[in-house]
């Protein structure tokens, strides 16, 4: 039959499990820990058989008495006196024990009554508290399910647990990546916040064991020596952790009460622990939406400057991207609008703007057909270039192709524009290869991912030199080339540089082998 050990007191209590062999001591981990002095760390063994108690001494200190007398092994029945070095406690049948507590009994040598549960899922949760206080859950979980972000959805915690509890002070803590917890909200009944009303105690055992705490007279828990908080205040506190799927420890959710030593009872750790395991799932739903939003703005970013096609090449490579900044080999190309000074005085600034735009768009749709990234727009200027953050072995050609589409596009855009009146534009394109600087650069405040050296240098002058139409390149793209285009050498053109060779400048020809776009392209596009 179920046994139990009792103070004479009464303040301390264990309810012993039939054939279950357990270890008595003063260590915190023990299955019956007794937090006095006198207690070895592992004093005793206890185990139930029938109606009786057996008792094995683990050569301790202070020994195991029975009646009075020590022993080494013995057996003890109902109404006998036990001994565990100062700690006496008496053999008493356990009537009613209540199935669904695991493990109640007292933490340390004072008249402090714990209850400790083992956390079940969410939906076990929400079940064994079925038909006591149901509407109260069901609001809850209405109003949980509404918030899209995790700052409102603790914020809605904190409050829910206020109108559900005796409590003076509600604490949610949130684990980190490398499993440490850190406060991410606390507050007390009047709204104010609270700087640290969790004992590190308290929340590390919460959340390594998956328990959730019932405790009486916590400020007289021996093992919170050192927690002043819990030490100057706390009378009764309820604990429980944030379980997501696969049993992942999310937090912890921690309520206190500052006046009553017996503020809570076993009704409101049910309802702790159903609550608990809803606030969960609204929390891990949050996180998985946070991480979506995340990964759309993300996206979306690389969408702006990589064409759909890099963005995904980028996603799937994440592991082999470097996006700190580091050296690259790498095809520039600068596009600028000859006279765009001159033209745009005779333009409305608005009339001006729309059709910059218009250009701009035609170029960086030329860019992006040919698996280039966009940079910046510089004024009227354009800077595009291959080879990073994923390098190909055709990165030249396809700056090249990029240069002549561009062309090609801005005749077209010429051909409406004049058609409707307004000035037709002619862009000079410069292209250079070589090693760069490929990173975040900037400040913390706003950082931005670009290239930075002399070949970049390099391919600005180039198109500062180009006619209006022309495409010219430096002998570094030429011989990059895998596909041979025809071009023509300019060695009238001696860009200048602040380091390195001279530099051999050739202009592109175009005939029916260069003018086309990318063989890979849609031909409707």
């Amino acid at each position: 039959m179920p046994l139990a050990l009792v103070s004479p007191a009464g303040d301390r209590r264990f309810v012993l499990p039939e054939g279950a062999t357990l270890v008595l001591g003063r260590d915190t981990t023990a299955d019956l820990p007794l937090l006095d002095p006198g207690v070895s760390r592992r004093h005793a063994e206890v185990r139930v058989l029938g109606d009786r108690l057996s008792l094995v001494d683990l050569a301790s200190r202070n020994g195991t008495w029975l009646n009075g007398r020590r022993v080494e092994r013995a057996t003890a029945a109902v109404g006998d006196l036990v001994s565990f070095g100062p700690v006496e406690l008496a053999v008493v049948e356990e009537v009613a024990p209540r199935a669904s507590v695991t493990a109640p009994f007292a933490l340390d040598g004072a008249a402090t009554m714990v209850r400790e549960r083992l956390m079940p899922s969410g939906a076990e949760a929400i079940e064994a508290v079925a038909g006591r206080r149901l509407a109260q859950l069901v609001a809850v979980t209405q109003r949980l399910g509404g918030l899209a972000r995790l700052d409102a959805l603790l914020a809605r915690i904190v409050d829910d647990a206020f109108e559900a509890f005796d409590a003076d002070r509600v604490a949610v803590l949130l684990t980190r990546d490398d499993g440490e917890l850190d406060m991410r909200i606390a507050r007390s009944r009047s709204g104010d916040d609270v700087s640290r009303p969790v004992p590190r105690t308290i929340a590390k055992s919460v959340a390594e064991k998956q328990v959730s705490w019932l405790m009486h007279d916590a400020s007289r828990d021996a093992r919170l020596t050192g927690d002043s908080v819990i030490q100057q205040a706390v009378r009764s506190a309820l604990a429980a952790p944030l379980i997501g799927e696969g049993r992942r420890t999310l937090g912890v959710l921690y309520v206190d009460n500052l006046r009553d030593v017996q503020a809570f009872n076993d009704a409101d750790l049910d309802f702790l622990v159903a609550y608990a395991g809803i606030a969960a799932a609204a929390m891990e739903r949050e996180q998985a939406a946070a991480q979506l939003r995340e990964a759309a703005r993300v996206r979306e970013n690389f969408e702006r400057y990589f064409t759909p096609q890099l963005a995904d090449r980028i996603a799937a490579q994440q592991g082999d991207v470097v996006l700190g900044g580091d050296r690259r080999r790498v095809t520039v190309l600068f596009s600028d609008i000859r006279g765009f000074t001159e033209v745009a005085e005779t333009m409305a600034p608005d009339r001006m703007a729309a059709q910059l735009n218009e250009y701009f768009a035609a170029m960086v749709e030329c860019v992006f057909r040919h698996e280039g990234a966009l940079d910046k727009f510089i004024g009227d200027a354009l800077m595009a270039y291959w080879g990073a953050p994923v390098a190909s072995a055709e990165d030249a050609d396809r700056a090249i192709r990029a240069a002549l589409d561009m062309q090609e596009a801005l005749e077209a855009l010429n051909a409406r524009w004049t058609a409707t009146g307004r000035p037709a534009l002619q862009a000079g394109i410069g292209i250079n290869a070589g090693d760069a600087f490929v990173g975040n650069i900037g400040s913390p405040r706003r950082l931005e991912y670009t290239l930075i050296g002399d070949t970049v240098n390099l391919a600005s002058r180039l198109c500062s030199m180009a006619r209006g139409g022309e495409v010219l390149v430096s002998d570094a793209v030429r011989t990059r080339l895998t596909v041979p285009v025809p071009v023509r050498a300019r060695p009238e053109l001696v860009p200048e540089r602040f380091r390195g060779p001279a530099v051999d400048v050739f202009s592109v020809e175009r005939d029916d082998r260069t003018n086309v776009r990318d063989v890979n392209a849609d031909p409707e596009a």
